[in-house]
């Protein structure tokens, strides 16, 4: 049992380890940057600035709206990628389609008139409408309100708390940033390479004993040539699944042209 339990700590580390080295890599990817010369808290995603608060009637005809849309887009796929990382699925799934980004309330009690329009009726969308429709801007800042609470959720499955659940910026901020803090080195990404080419070879020899498997990589080691341009077989010290002299390639069309006319 105690072995066991060794063994548990010893995987919860590595995955918390692999989990902060993913997370970074979100964070470089999806930069969120505090704005110089914006008011307190306010901060910009991939270079979009994204507002803390829900826009009202009037400021939204005022503000960029393909700006405004595209930063809840990278907003919407940064909280939807954290889920899968972190184990925590989001209370409103969210569905990423970059500018025009949307997330589904299946859980609140909702007024569905026509039965028909149910799916669409509870889909809500993370882009200001056009023509300043007041029912099209209610459901923006529900979306908008959706997606905060998505944060939430993400933020209380990490055991931190949220203040204001409109900050969108500064909540995302700050939870990708708790999860990437640690005072263990972050392990470093494994360089794959070209390896996938060999799964099936691999796979096939699953049932083989470890010497008949170390034998015929040696043998396949000693057989594989390495030329001045094969840089991958040196990496791997295995050969690719075709030879140099069986790959001829060739751009001439004249055998083409004579069949066609044929």
């Amino acid at each position: 049992l105690a072995s066991a339990r060794t063994s548990v700590e010893h995987a919860r580390d590595l995955i918390r380890g692999q989990r902060r080295r993913v997370v970074a890599d979100l964070g470089d990817i999806f930069r969120i940057d505090p704005i110089p010369s914006g008011p307190p808290l306010s901060f910009r995603i991939c270079g979009l600035p994204l507002p803390n608060t829900v826009l009202d009637a009037a400021t939204g005809r005022g503000a960029d709206e393909d700006a405004l849309s595209a930063a809840l887009g990278y907003a919407a796929l940064l909280v939807d990628i954290l889920q899968y990382y972190l184990s925590t699925p989001l209370p409103y799934p969210v569905t990423p389609l970059g500018s025009r980004s949307s997330v589904r309330d299946d859980i609140s009690l909702l007024s569905d008139a026509n039965p028909q329009l149910y799916r669409r009726g509870r889909e809500f969308p993370l882009y200001l409408p056009r023509g300043g429709s007041t029912a099209g801007h209610f459901r923006f800042e529900y979306a908008w309100f959706l997606l905060n609470k998505n944060v939430e959720a993400l933020c209380v499955g990490r055991g931190l708390r949220v203040v204001d659940i409109r900050e969108t910026l500064p909540n995302l901020k700050y939870l990708v940033y708790m999860c990437c803090a640690g005072s263990e080195e972050v392990p470093e990404r494994k360089k794959g390479g070209v390896r996938g080419l060999w799964g099936p070879l691999v796979q096939s020899a699953e049932g083989v004993g470890d010497g008949v498997r170390e034998g015929a990589a040696t043998q396949v080691r000693e057989e594989a040539p390495i030329t001045n341009g094969d840089q991958v077989t040196k990496g791997i010290g295995l050969p690719l699944p075709f030879r140099e002299e069986e790959v001829k390639l060739t751009l001439r069309t004249k055998g083409m042209r004579e069949n066609v006319s044929k």
